[in-house]
């Protein structure tokens, strides 16, 4: 009998969920089969290297899905300050809405298994790189030199992913709130 397709989103979704909410080493192979309804036989086919090949794929699916977001809030935005702070009031939410019990899906699963896992690592560095190249384009069509749009976006997301972190501690949106507006007010004075 073959396997819907439904399951492996279903699972890959699954294993976002409770990565962001508990990491990666804190989340097993049933706990993702139970939370996706999914049969067991299903995890094995789609994911036959089994907890590694899903953290790759979850970094992979998280990593294009905030960068979806980002290119959304890019068009709607006036400048790179301006899709910072659109961006980052949309994470405050989300992180308000789970009671600041989520964070980042990629940061929690490249935290617990860098440098001992390559695949997953790389997914982290490609995902990071094209948030950081979307901020640097918005930077760029303000006036921001690349040599300089470069940096300060990768500058953006680091910044940004502490954030996550602090809110957590907190148990605040506040910490976004400030980042955003600090890197707003840099980029603006960066594009002069």
């Amino acid at each position: 009998m073959p396997t819907p397709p439904g399951h492996r989103a279903a699972l890959l979704e699954s294993a976002i969920r409770l990565f962001r909410k508990q990491g990666y080493a804190a989340t097993g192979l049933n706990e993702i089969l139970k939370e996706s309804g999914a049969p067991k036989g299903s995890l094995y086919h789609y994911f036959p290297h089994g907890k590694a090949q899903i953290g790759v794929m979850a970094v992979r699916a998280a990593g294009k899905k905030v960068a979806e977001t980002l290119e959304t809030l890019a068009i709607e935005a006036d400048g790179p300050g301006s899709l910072l702070i659109r961006y980052c009031g949309a994470l405050a939410g989300w992180m308000r809405q789970s009671d600041f019990h989520d964070g980042c899906p990629i940061t929690t699963t490249l935290l617990e298994t860098v440098p001992a896992d390559d695949a997953i690592r790389e997914a982290g560095e490609t995902a990071f790189a094209a948030w950081a190249a979307i901020i640097a384009a918005k930077a760029e069509s303000v006036g921001i030199p690349a040599h300089r749009a470069g940096p300060l976006s990768r500058l953006a997301v680091a910044a940004i992913e502490g954030a996550l972190i602090q809110c957590r501690l907190a148990r605040s949106e506040e910490p976004l709130r400030e980042t955003a507006e600090e890197l707003a007010r840099m980029l603006d004075a960066a594009a002069g």
